[in-house]
């Protein structure tokens, strides 16, 4: 019997990211092993889909005020309880902000957004976005940012895709009672100061990890850069990283505890 891959899709969830993601993760993913499937919020807040035979719950790009509303409460500490009895969390762009404590986005702009989160997979901040063209609902924004990853399976420095995404900062003082054991950084923003970190993996609860990332490298890249011209200057670039962020992508997936193809 497969093991259930679960990708949130419902108010909050950009539709084109959650495809690349589906699509990402049917593509590197055993197929015997997992049945990849959306879940709506709804799905969540009943709570039975999050169990045992859950390997992995998956939030992509969006927003997440809209993932707040929709999951309620109930979904909440759904998510909360299926990570810290165990489970597998993993979050980019919208998904990787939804996991922090606090967010902080396009501070001083027109969208300036403070918000606290709670389902605290990471103790600190989603700060963003850091590509200051950055515009909901296009990616007419989006740039190629350096990065450097380092895991066991992946030690690389290539430019990767950024649309509205954060770097993550710890708090200074942390918020009280958090349930994170441990953290990790697994890669970092090659240009900003200090270069802060672009993907974290944290330790919760009994045994329960996530990965939070601020970059996209679930995207099938240069079909975004075939559907929006503005983005043509980057094609050499995200020629030139393809396999590099393919090789991160997969490295991810085995940090969660995942089996790749």
């Amino acid at each position: 019997m497969s093991s259930r891959v679960l990708v949130y899709h419902g108010l909050g969830a950009n539709e084109n990211s959650t495809k690349h993601l589906v699509d990402a993760l049917k593509a590197n993913l055993i197929p015997s092993q997992y049945s990849v499937q959306a879940v709506s919020p709804e799905g969540i807040a009943n709570g039975s889909i999050l169990s045992e035979s859950t390997a992995l719950l998956a939030f992509g790009g969006g927003y997440t005020t809209g993932f707040a509303k929709a999951l309620g409460s109930d979904g909440i500490q759904n998510v909360k309880d299926y990570v810290l009895n165990g489970g597998s969390y993993l979050g980019f762009g919208a998904g990787g902000y939804f996991g922090c404590d606090f967010i902080e986005f396009d501070v001083g702009g027109p969208l300036e957004k403070f918000s606290e989160r709670e389902i605290r997979f990471y103790p600190g901040i989603g700060r963003g976005p850091l590509n200051p063209s950055f515009r909901y609902g296009t990616h007419k924004g989006a740039c190629a940012v350096p990065i450097k990853i380092l895991t066991d399976s992946a030690n690389s420095a290539f430019d990767a895709y950024l649309d509205g995404g954060c770097a993550f900062y710890p708090s200074d003082p942390p918020k009280p009672d958090s349930p994170v054991k441990e953290v990790v950084s697994v890669a970092n923003y090659m240009d900003l100061p200090n270069s802060p970190a672009a993907i974290v993996k944290t330790v919760v609860g009994q045994n329960g990890i996530t990965v939070l990332s601020g970059i996209h490298l679930e995207y099938d890249v240069l079909s975004v850069v075939d559907s929006e011209p503005v983005l043509e200057p980057l094609r050499k670039k995200f020629t030139e990283s393809k396999a590099s962020q393919e090789e991160a992508f997969l490295s991810l997936l085995k940090l969660l505890r995942l089996n790749t193809v």
